[in-house]
């Protein structure tokens, strides 16, 4: 039987602030144009891989959104500014030396804010579900505890929130002066394929790289990721510019200062972690759980052989079956 035709529409939608546009995806089945609340879904990204990248990978069964199109949703992502094909902020085009971090988790939700009032009114609905990843998971969240009417079901994957570590803090501190994030670091950095390199295969043991994913598909990722970026590397290498306001956000997350109240979240929550993820840890995310306690059912599922990449890697079907049927249960 041949797979189900998917249509796919590219958006470039006004944000709050009049200079910044921002790109949005929508994936959805052939003659299928009326979806319920249920039916619809917004998946915001973390701090690396712009939306279309994180969720729509151009490869044959590696497309998150194509997995729930297929299903019958109607599904967007987005690229918060910085991200992708959305506007970059003039900070970046500035030596990020003069600049504090920009792109903090309040101008992100923001981002989000405009696509989701964009979505209700373009598909004349009242709520939709929201998918976050890694930091994604904070804006997604924050954004649900503030717009609770707006907000069907809640996927917090690989989940921040916040938690006590003196050692993770320190290492954003200037060592001169402790206590205090450390300036240097600037308003953005350039994030070259050795740094992701670096994150993605650190996180798993031994020899299992290659057993739990393909390197060409890494490889996919990293140069689609890179066809983003418009400026050139000072070392002429294929590099792409990371906004640095994340990194002030997870200074935050470590020093136990949440960007949001959880107790706010009243839709149904689900909560999934790997027990490989070198970036979440149970800790934070067990904490996450506990204080989500106005959730109308809240569920914690921790994957074995997972880690901050499962939508890419060998149980993948069973991590993205999960999530469906989550979404799509009564």
């Amino acid at each position: 039987m041949p797979s189900p035709e998917i249509i796919t529409k590219d958006y470039l939608i006004d944000s709050q602030d009049p200079e910044i546009k921002l790109h949005v995806r929508e994936k959805r089945l052939k003659g299928k144009r009326k979806f319920t609340n249920s039916e619809t879904l917004l998946m915001c990204h973390g701090r690396i891989g712009a939306g279309p990248i994180a969720f729509d990978l151009p490869v044959p069964g590696y497309s998150w959104m194509d997995y729930h199109a297929g299903k019958g949703m109607n599904v967007f992502t987005l690229s918060v500014r910085g991200f992708g094909f959305s506007s970059r902020p003039k900070e970046f085009l500035e030596d990020p030396l003069k600049n504090p971090p920009v792109i903090r988790g309040k101008e992100a939700i923001k981002d989000i804010a405009s696509v989701v009032n964009f979505i209700l009114k373009k598909k004349k609905i009242r709520k939709i579900s929201l998918l976050g990843r890694s930091w994604g998971t904070t804006l997604s969240a924050a954004f649900a505890a503030s717009n609770p009417s707006k907000v069907h079901k809640l996927v917090l994957y690989a989940p921040y929130y916040s938690y006590h570590n003196s050692k993770r803090a320190t290492s954003f501190e200037n060592p001169k002066i402790p206590g205090k994030w450390d300036e240097r670091k600037g308003a953005w950095s350039w994030c070259t394929e050795k740094d992701l390199k670096k994150r993605w295969w650190g996180h798993i043991p031994g020899n299992k790289h290659f057993q739990w994913r393909d390197k060409k598909i890494v490889e996919k990722y990293f140069e689609e990721m890179f066809k983003t970026e418009t400026e050139q590397h000072p070392k002429n290498i294929p590099a792409v510019r990371i906004s640095n306001g994340s990194l002030l956000d997870a200074y935050d997350r470590v020093l136990n200062k949440p960007l949001y109240n959880a107790s706010k979240v009243t839709c149904p929550v689900l909560l999934i972690y790997g027990d490989y993820d070198g970036a979440a840890n149970h800790e934070e995310a067990w904490g996450l759980f506990q204080k989500l306690k106005n959730s109308k059912g809240r569920e914690y599922i921790v994957f074995s052989e997972g880690t901050h990449y499962m939508e890419l890697e060998h149980r993948r079907g069973e991590f993205l079956s999960t999530i469906h049927n989550f979404l799509n249960s009564s």
